[in-house]
């Protein structure tokens, strides 16, 4: 397994961007740019990417040969490729992606004032009491948000698998499990990580082999790396 956290702040050199959109599928080549923000048309050119340069480094596939398919909930996967999974996942600052040779999620989440009320829709009553219990509600929203959003992709069954049928419980830092149906699962297994002080990110995986840390990277890195320049 390998995470990996690209900073998508400030701006993309023009030429850059251009040569990296005619390296991404032609259905993406026309989508990205009807983005009508400028951070949206690099958030989704820099996750096709991020997906590519892990494909290509891990499997040798050339990126011209890279073909994706979609499940019917619309969780990406690689073509001909089972034993290689990916999941990847952007808010604000941030893209995020996560590979591995068996299903995974990922999700990241910039913490901000909500409406904590919503949580009675989305968490399950345990959760909902935890948070309005917590000294720092807005922050553990978003980690519970992001360990339940990571556990959603896992699964790939999108929102059709409602998040208040299942609970994150905490048995100590290194040790969070999901608890559905009245039983604990004993094949799904969380990782939180780090990487900035105003945003939450969760792995899910079906081992605990998960890296000591995230491969942290600029869009200038990314794109050389991509790139070979």
């Amino acid at each position: 397994m390998d995470v990996y956290a690209v900073d998508v702040t400030g701006t993309l050199d023009k030429g850059i961007y251009e040569r990296l959109l005619a390296r991404v599928s032609p259905e993406k080549r026309a989508r990205i740019p009807r983005f009508y923000r400028e951070e949206d048309r690099i958030r989704g050119l820099m996750a096709d990417i991020l997906a590519r340069g892990c494909i290509t480094r891990e499997t040798g596939l050339e990126n011209h040969r890279i073909e994706f398919y979609t499940n019917d909930y619309g969780k990406p996967f690689l073509k001909g490729r089972d034993d290689f999974q990916f999941n990847l996942s952007h808010s604000g600052a941030w893209v995020v992606g996560a590979v591995d040779n068996q299903p995974i999620g990922i999700d990241v989440e910039r913490i901000q004032p909500i409406d904590l009320d919503i949580s009675k829709n989305y968490f399950s009553p345990d959760e909902h009491q935890d948070l309005m219990a917590h000294q720092d509600k807005f922050a553990y929203f978003f980690t519970l948000w992001s360990l339940k959003e990571s556990y959603i992709k896992i699964v790939g069954k999108g929102l059709s698998l409602p998040l208040n049928s299942f609970s994150i419980k905490f048995f100590s830092p290194g040790d969070i499990r999901i608890k559905a149906e009245g039983r604990l699962l004993e094949d799904i297994f969380f990782q939180q990580y780090d990487i900035h002080k105003d945003y939450k990110m969760a792995v899910c995986a079906h081992h605990r082999e998960f890296p000591a840390g995230v491969r942290m990277m600029t869009m200038a890195q990314l794109a050389v790396e991509f790139l070979g320049d």
